[in-house]
């Protein structure tokens, strides 16, 4: 193993995304060195040092980064979540590293500051406005009109989206924004508080663009198609690659790159969400990491081989990336969700199922004993596992994921 180390600033919440990331770095050669809130049990073997501190404080997270730098031949800096994209721009400048630009940062999680970064860019923006109570929410409709989308700007994992259908949605939506966003409520308001921004209701097909800025050159990888709940907009399913004609697929890797150079991205892995409606698409948001869902951890190297998390580790340290596929195979996932409360005490068929060849995985997100509630009480623990599969083909995968959606069984107590 090298003396160089790679700096990482917290771990992604689900256990066997986190190790993956750390396998990456170890198994490039970097020593690790970790800066965040708490070290996880799965990690302790993985990281060579670990430094607690509240990476919300800005200012001490950068004192101490400073400190690591200085004991450590740092060779990169890199996140995997959505809420240290900013923390990492400023250590990246701070230490003279491979980064994205601290302006870009702000414009990666500020859902407004995106879309008004965008508008010189025609045709691919739904109409937007910023609200701040429901007097702004009223105003807004007025103009953007039904229905629309209103969620807060500085949010992630789909916490806090509800869609408007008319006026008796408006009250009870924007009731419902105040108490969620709250860093009572989650830690990720911390950043940007009660702001939000409605926006025009896209239509079409969902999707993401999973790729990276490398010195200014973008390198989109492959198209991931999506499929979300009804009304609160959680991840159902992801199936990769794209089946989207050839002609679609080629004019939104256009508008993505169009897109992430506007934004100011470079020297980060990116994860565009958007809609085609047939003729054209509509953008929705991009991240300046990885796609979680598993997406990123396993299914693109399922499909291709390419292993996108070691090319997080190579963008963040200036390594060239390694983006060329040994496979061509279709990897999915589907979520399980649990139909109503109560608590966990676990998931039927999942041996059975696994007698037949094609599955990968199941992950669990929720642990037996623990209390499920449903949006929009919480967002987070609806889904109690995942299945990962993969096949020759589109309906190979289909046929597997419908499988598992019909056999794997949620026990609630």
């Amino acid at each position: 193993m090298s003396t160089r180390s790679v700096l990482f600033v917290n771990l992604r919440r689900i256990k066997r995304e986190g190790f993956e990331s750390l396998v990456a770095a170890r198994r490039l050669g970097y020593r690790v060195v970790l800066l965040g809130r708490a070290l996880p049990e799965f990690a302790t073997e993985l990281v060579d040092e670990f430094h607690q501190v509240d990476t919300y404080d800005t200012e001490l997270a950068l004192k101490t980064a400073r400190e690591i730098a200085a004991n450590n031949d740092i060779a990169g800096v890199v996140n995997f979540t959505e809420i240290d994209v900013q923390l990492v721009a400023a250590i990246a400048a701070e230490l003279g590293l491979p980064g994205m630009p601290v302006e870009a940062a702000v414009r990666a999680r500020n859902k407004l500051a995106m879309k008004n970064a965008l508008t010189h860019i025609d045709g691919v923006l739904p109409k937007f406005a910023r609200v701040g109570d429901l007097a702004d929410l009223r105003e807004a409709v007025a103009h953007i009109g039904f229905p629309c989308v209103v969620k807060p700007t500085g949010a992630s994992g789909s916490k806090g989206i509800f869609e408007l259908h008319g006026e008796a949605d408006l009250e009870p939506a924007m009731a419902e924004l105040s108490r969620i966003a709250d860093p009572a409520f989650d830690a990720v308001f911390r950043q940007f508080g009660a702001e939000f921004i409605v926006e025009e209701y896209l239509t079409g097909d969902e999707l993401s663009v999973e790729g990276f800025v490398a010195a200014g050159q973008v390198h989109s990888l492959l198209l991931t198609d999506k499929v979300t709940t009804v009304p609160f907009h959680l991840e159902v399913s992801h199936r990769l690659p794209s089946v989207l004609p050839a002609a679609a697929q080629e004019q939104i890797m256009a508008r993505a790159a169009e897109i992430v150079l506007a934004l100011g991205f470079d020297n980060c892995s990116f994860h565009l969400e958007a809609k085609w409606d047939g003729e054209r698409m509509g953008f929705i948001e991009v991240a300046a990491r990885p796609a979680g869902d598993y997406i990123a951890s396993h299914l693109v190297k399922a499909a291709t081989g390419v292993d996108f998390f070691a090319n997080v580790i190579r963008v963040a340290t200036g390594e060239p990336l390694r983006l060329t596929p040994d496979r061509d195979l279709h990897a999915g996932l589907r979520f399980v969700f649990a139909e109503h409360e109560g608590t966990f005490d676990g998931l039927d068929g999942v041996t059975e199922l696994f007698e037949e060849p094609g599955y990968d995985h199941v992950f669990t997100e929720v642990t037996p004993g623990s209390r499920v509630a449903l949006p929009p009480a919480n967002f987070g623990s609806q889904r109690v596992a995942a299945v990962c599969a993969r096949a020759n083909s589109r309906e190979g995968l289909d046929a597997l994921l419908d499988a598992a959606g019909d056999q794997i069984k949620v026990r609630l107590s």
